[in-house]
């Protein structure tokens, strides 16, 4: 019977990485998050090649799981939308790398 994995998304739970952040857009837009802090949407999209639909249903999963929070604001009379990670967002994501470490090992830097 092949392994079942968690819905949760909680790393460390049996060797299961978070899907919530596994994913590879997801995982893109976290680590860029994690990097460079707070980013306008627009931005994000350009620097990923992301489609503006694409970026939003990941945006909307990773806000709905309190990883990043999306802050709607007014430039002058133009709407921004600027996301940034959450300190939940932050802890999990170390979570998610300390995972990856204990399934691959040599990922370690010296």
């Amino acid at each position: 019977m092949p392994a079942r994995r968690s819905s949760t998304g909680a790393a460390g739970g049996g060797g299961a990485l978070p899907p919530l952040i596994h994913g590879r857009v997801r995982l893109l837009i976290l680590a860029h998050l994690i990097r460079h802090g707070p980013t306008p949407f627009t931005e994000l999209r350009a620097l990923l090649g992301l489609t503006d639909g694409t970026l939003s249903v990941h945006l909307a999963k990773l806000e709905e799981g309190g990883i990043v929070a999306l802050e709607r604001r007014f430039v002058g009379k133009r709407p921004q939308t600027v996301a940034r990670v959450t300190r939940r967002g932050r802890a999990r994501y170390r979570a998610y790398v300390e995972e990856l470490k204990r399934l691959l090992p040599g990922l370690e830097t010296d």
